[in-house]
C-alpha cells in the first residue's frame, strides 16, 4: 500500500518568492502565473492574463502547483479533533482551480491518501480507500473532474501503469543500475564513512565544515544536527562545549569545542 507520508502534511502556505513545488526544465509563456501570496490566498491567471482570487489555503491540508504553473490542487483538511495523530480522518475532496477562475471538485467516493498532477497539469492522479487495506487508483481530467482511466492497486506496484505512480516510485525507477554502478556507490558511501570517521571529540566547529554543513531545523550552540555536503540525508549529531561567552546560547562560535559526534545515520531531510 502506497505511504501515508502526504496524508499528515501540514498546510502548505507558499508566497511567490518561495520555491513552489513545480518543474522547471519546461518553459510556459503564459502573462501570469498561478500563485500563493504570504498571506496564503490562491490565486489563478484570468483568460486576459491578470490574477484571479480564488481562495485561501486555510481549508487545505496541502496545496500544490503543477507543472503548467497555471492549475492549483488543494487537498481540502478534515477539521476534526483527535488524539493523535493517526486517527487524524482524511480527507474526501481535491478542490482544482484552473485558469480562468474556473474551480473542480473531485470526490472519489472514499478516503484520499495521496494525489499527484499529471500531464503537466492537465489531469490528475487520485489514490483513495481504507487506511489499512488495498486502494484504488483514477485519473481524473483536471478541466472537467471526468474520471479518465481507473484500476484497483496491484500487488506488485511496478505493474502500475505511469500516470499512477507516485514521483518518488518514477524518480526510483528512473536511477540507472549496473554492477560497475553498484560498486562506484558502495566506494563512495565508504569514502563519507572515512571522512565523519575523521571527526573526533577535541575538535573543533570549523573543523566539522570541511565535511558537513547545517541542517535547517531545532537547535542551539550547544547541539546541532549536520548534513554531508553532498548528501543532506546523511546525517550526525553534535554536541559543543562553549569557549566563550557561554550563556549565550544562539551565537555560534567557529572555535567551540567537538563534545561529542554520533554515528553517521540516514533520515530524510527537514525540507522533503
Amino acid at each position: 500500500m502506497r505511504g501515508w507520508r502526504g496524508l499528515f502534511a501540514r498546510v502548505l502556505i507558499v508566497s511567490s518568492s518561495w520555491t513552489l513545488p513545480i518543474c522547471t526544465a519546461q518553459q510556459f509563456d503564459y502573462n501570469q502565473q498561478a500563485e500563493f501570496d504570504d498571506k496564503g490566498n490562491i490565486y489563478v491567471s484570468s483568460d486576459d492574463g491578470k490574477l484571479i482570487w480564488m481562495s485561501d489555503t486555510k481549508h487545505c491540508s496541502e496545496a500544490t502547483v503543477a507543472n503548467d504553473r497555471q492549475t492549483v490542487g488543494c487537498r481540502v483538511a478534515v477539521q476534526v479533533q483527535v488524539r493523535k495523530p493517526e486517527d487524524l480522518a482524511p480527507t474526501r475532496q481535491l478542490e482544482i482551480y484552473l485558469k480562468g477562475g474556473k474551480k473542480k471538485t473531485i470526490e472519489p467516493g472514499a478516503p484520499i491518501l495521496d494525489w499527484h498532477f499529471w500531464n503537466d497539469g492537465q489531469q490528475v492522479e487520485v489514490y483513495s480507500g481504507p487506511r489499512h487495506g488495498r486502494g484504488s487508483y483514477a485519473l481524473y481530467e483536471s478541466a472537467t473532474a471526468r474520471l479518465v482511466d481507473n484500476l484497483a492497486e496491484p500487488t506488485d506496484e511496478g505493474s502500475l501503469p505511469q500516470w499512477a505512480k507516485s514521483p518518488a516510485q518514477i524518480a526510483d525507477e528512473s536511477l540507472p543500475t549496473s554492477s560497475a554502478l553498484t560498486q562506484e556507490r558502495t566506494n563512495w558511501v565508504a569514502k563519507v564513512l572515512r571522512q565523519i570517521g575523521r571527526i573526533e571529540p577535541g575538535m573543533r566547529r570549523k573543523d566539522l565544515l570541511t565535511v558537513l554543513t547545517t541542517e535547517g531545523g531545532i537547535s542551539n550552540r550547544f547541539q546541532r544536527t549536520y548534513v554531508h555536503a553532498e548528501c543532506p540525508h546523511i546525517k550526525v549529531n553534535v554536541r559543543f562545549k562553549a569557549t566563550s561567552n557561554e550563556a549565550d546560547v544562539l551565537k555560534e562560535d567557529p572555535d567551540d569545542i567537538i563534545e561529542s559526534i554520533s554515528p553517521p545515520y540516514l533520515a530524510w531531510n527537514t525540507m522533503d
